[in-house]
């Protein structure tokens, strides 16, 4: 799947707007944002693909001027990859295999929302991955050509030989062996080019690594020239791939007699793969070990394991031994690893308190039982630290399976920390556990345990807030921050509530982090006030809180213990929200705006008619969804979000634009009549309210 942060472009061939507004509900309570568009013939359906941007088309099984056949006709016209999924009336299995030989994805019954967003995350998948597709073969080709022309330029003697065959050879290498042309050099096997006493050497080189073993020097050997003389050089293989054909790459170069350049070579390899305080391999090694390792799963369908393992209690260790005595400690925790891990293990550290290894043929349960057997014998272990004292440490150890369908290293490796880090999740910051990575487990095996971290931050005042300025382009005095809040862990990282609002909610949690939030902002507000007289708030709440009837009453009364005479707060719901409790919030925003406080709407134009939202709710400001400023150099969606501001200041509404990454944004921004900018090009979220710019 694209990042959380990646926008639907949806477009709905279809006659029912009902309809639509539900299976685009079902999407975004899926955790996939939406922006859709509606039309209801097809006439119109080629003009709209041809001049925007669409990640996916529903169409209806017939329209007043057409079919969805047709739809799928004008996609193939205008060679698009944009998957189409019919959406029937009844089930009718007719219908499907047609659709399905026409082109179609899928096709569903209209109103199978949760089988059609389960249909709709899978095409999108796919999607993305074509996409990242045609992008790397795009640089592959480039890389290819650039590689072409440095192989054509090489001082070095290069060749590509497959099944022992020569088919192409650089000039440096035909020179070196004394033939006039490359033409001469193919189809000529290379033990042609082998003296005859070497070549018992030279075919145990190739046989060692045809088998894919690690080979660790450079085979020295006579070459033959092509008028009978040798000479005297240095051999290295490598995997390459030739026109596209899997082949082996040969680099010679000529043998100094006393070996230093290789010899150098070698030692400035070791220098930068070998980390120097522990003596094991560095990331950089380790990671390319795993890509090798993924590689071979892949083709040979051998499976492997990666462990994760974190140290626990780093922070109590520096501040009872210092930096020295961490060293230590991480130094000896390695010889107790590497001792204890069979021959063959990848064993490497990976940061400073994290070390990693690949382990071959292990089972899910051989690899679990290892990895408690290392959490045992860590925590029973006393190190040494300066002074005559003794510490101890235990560590959290991630597990994730390698097999033939394992993702990229990235993403492998990112399973194996979010394994560890439910360790220290699961015992609340002590860690010392394992924890096998499922890909199959349900999203919500671990809500009780955040539910209980929520409710301790809750009881214990232990989330974060943050805030982040939106600047005035009317008024660049003017102070008004949007407030953000974080759940701290044990280990100094923090959650997002991407991470933990799902969990909240599920457990009627939502209001009571809303109410926790307004209550601190407004502390910290009413101190910074003191100081910058006329600063404002912009406060986030849930559609808990929406639901909530005594939250006009609460937020009035804060404003006016606040500052009785401004508008120190606004309070901002999210769109689909918004609609989803159309009468409630109708209801809170006129009670809130009586009272003297603000509202706005955040994630505004990803609905079918978001205009017609503001016709039943009367708010003050427009926070324009993210997927509007992302592709602002895409002509469409330019003129799509100039139209949309156009059409929100004619309504005399405030409005905000977020993710404002670079300089060229914030110029396109400035001629379309918004209000606030916001984004960490201009300034990132902090724990204090500060303008950076300000004078």
């Amino acid at each position: 799947m694209a990042a959380k942060s990646e926008t639907l472009r949806l477009l709905v061939v279809h006659s029912s707007a009902d309809n639509t507004e539900d299976i685009i509900k079902a999407l975004k309570n899926a955790g996939t944002p939406t922006r859709p568009q509606l039309i209801a013939n097809i006439e119109d359906f080629e003009d709209i693909i041809k001049t925007q941007a669409w990640d996916l088309v529903l169409s209806a099984e017939s329209c007043s001027d057409g079919s969805y056949s047709d739809a799928l006709q004008a996609i193939r016209n205008l060679d698009k990859d944009i998957p189409l999924i019919v959406l029937l009336d009844t089930y009718d299995e007719e219908i499907i295999v047609e659709s399905l030989e026409l082109g179609a994805v899928d096709a569903i019954v209209f109103n199978q929302h949760q089988h059609l967003v389960f249909c709709i995350r899978r095409e999108l998948n796919n999607l993305y991955h074509r996409r990242a597709q045609r992008k790397a073969e795009s640089f592959l080709k480039e890389t290819e050509r650039r590689c072409q022309s440095l192989l054509e330029n090489s001082r070095d003697a290069i060749a590509y030989v497959h099944d022992g065959m020569h088919i192409y050879a650089n000039k440096a290498y035909v020179d070196l062996f004394g033939y006039e042309a490359a033409d001469d050099l193919e189809g000529m096997p290379i033990i042609d080019l082998v003296a005859k006493q070497d070549l018992a050497n030279f075919k145990d080189y190739l046989r060692s690594y045809s088998k894919g073993e690690k080979i660790s020097t450079d085979l020295k050997f006579h070459g033959m020239k092509g008028d009978g003389d040798q000479v005297d050089a240095m051999m290295q293989l490598s995997a390459a791939s030739y026109d596209g054909e899997l082949c082996t790459q040969i680099i010679i170069r000529r043998d100094d007699g006393d070996g230093k350049a290789v010899l150098l070579a070698q030692q400035l390899k070791a220098v930068t793969s070998i980390d120097q305080l522990t003596g094991l391999p560095n990331r950089q090694q380790f990671e390319e070990k795993l890509e090798e390792t993924l590689i071979q799963a892949q083709r040979e369908k051998v499976q492997s394991t990666l462990f994760y393992m974190s140290m626990d209690n780093v922070p109590q260790i520096n501040a009872n031994a210092g930096i020295v005595g961490t060293d230590a400690v991480i130094a000896d925790l390695a010889k107790l690893l590497s001792a204890h891990m069979s021959n063959g293990v990848v064993l490497a550290r990976f940061s400073d308190s994290v070390f990693t290894a690949i382990l071959s043929d292990l089972s899910t349960d051989q690899a679990r039982t290892l990895a408690e057997k290392m959490c045992q014998l860590t925590r029973d272990r006393l190190f040494d630290i300066p002074n005559g004292k003794t510490i101890q440490t235990s560590l959290s150890i991630g597990v994730a399976m390698i097999g033939e369908t394992a993702p990229d290293a990235p993403e492998l490796l990112s399973r194996a920390v979010n394994a560890a880090e439910k360790v220290k999740l699961l015992t609340k910051g002590v860690g010392s556990g394992v924890n096998v990575y499922n890909p199959a487990e349900n999203a919500t095996a671990n809500d009780s345990a955040l539910r209980e971290l929520l409710v301790e931050a809750l009881e214990q005042n232990k989330f974060k807030l943050l805030f982040q300025p939106l600047f005035d382009v009317e008024d660049e005095n003017a102070q008004f921050y949007e407030v953000f809040v974080r759940l701290p862990l044990a280990d100094g990282k923090v959650m997002a509530p991407d991470e933990f609002l799902a969990v909240a909610q599920r457990y009627n949690l939502g209001s009571k982090i809303d109410r926790w939030i307004l209550i601190n902002a407004c502390k910290r507000l009413k101190d910074h006030l003191t100081r910058h007289a006329g600063s404002r708030l912009l406060l986030n709440l849930t559609a808990e809180s929406l639901q909530d009837p005594s939250l006009p009453d609460l937020i009035n009364k804060l404003t006016k213990a606040i500052d009785p005479k401004g508008q120190p707060l606004v309070i901002q719901f999210a769109e689909n929200d918004v609609v989803t409790y159309l009468k409630q919030a109708k209801e809170h925003v006129a009670a809130l705006r009586n009272g003297g406080c603000a509202v706005s709407i955040t994630n505004f134009g990803c609905t079918l008619n978001p205009l017609n939202t503001l016709k039943h709710v009367e708010v003050d400001m427009i926070k324009l969804d993210r997927s509007f400023t992302q592709d602002l150099n895409q002509e469409d969606n330019l003129d799509t979000t100039k139209k949309l501001s156009s059409e929100i200041n004619a309504l005399n509404k405030q409005l905000i634009v977020s993710y404002v990454e670079n300089a060229a944004t914030v110029s396109k921004l400035w001629t379309m009549g918004v209000r606030y900018l916001q984004g960490y090009y201009l300034q990132p979220p902090s724990e204090n309210m500060v303008y950076e710019s300000a004078s």
